[in-house]
């Protein structure tokens, strides 16, 4: 099954989990967001992070010094300023820049339990895109546009749906 569909499969569990204590609509950033997120070491080469994102197809990257210790974000956009109006990139200049030098450290996060209305404002009013989840100042998760994207597109099939057993099929096999 791929990311995606796991993702679904999450967000409807989490829906029907919800239903069943009483609490519709009250999802949090942990029904949601991605576990054990991919990280990286601030020294990590730019040439090194190219690769990481076409093999992984990822847009962001969380910079961790030590275990889950957070301490900065990379997106593909702060990736694609290192290339110059050069028709080919220069691999050498790639492999000296690091991860440190183009991530950003003025982080917002958020913690498992946020209302995820809450962490949907927080992305739009700050104008970003994900939000590494921290849990006791240790790094457990991400939230991406990716992940509220899964999740509009499941709540939009169950509205659509008749009865839950419609919803889960519909959401499994529509990607």
């Amino acid at each position: 099954m791929d990311r995606n569909n796991v993702k679904r499969r999450q967000v409807l569990d989490a829906l029907g989990d919800l239903r069943q204590v009483g609490h519709d609509g009250d999802l949090s950033v942990s029904h949601v967001m991605t576990v054990t997120p991919n990280c990286i070491a601030p020294q990590t080469s730019v040439l090194d992070l190219v690769k990481l994102l076409h093999a992984k197809q990822f847009r962001h990257l969380l910079v961790t010094d030590g275990p889950d210790r957070l301490v900065g974000v990379i997106s593909d956009r702060d990736v694609i300023r290192c290339f110059g109006p050069q028709e080919h990139p220069d691999h050498e200049v790639l492999a000296r820049i690091t991860a440190a030098e183009i991530m950003s450290d003025d982080l917002v996060t958020v913690g498992p339990g946020t209302l995820l209305s809450r962490a949907v404002a927080m992305m739009v009013d700050q104008g970003i895109s994900c939000l590494p989840v921290l849990a006791d100042d240790l790094l457990v998760g991400i939230l991406t546009n990716t992940d509220l994207h899964l999740v509009l597109q499941v709540l939009l099939q169950t509205i659509r749906q008749s009865s839950p057993e419609e919803s889960v099929g519909a959401a499994a096999s529509n990607p």
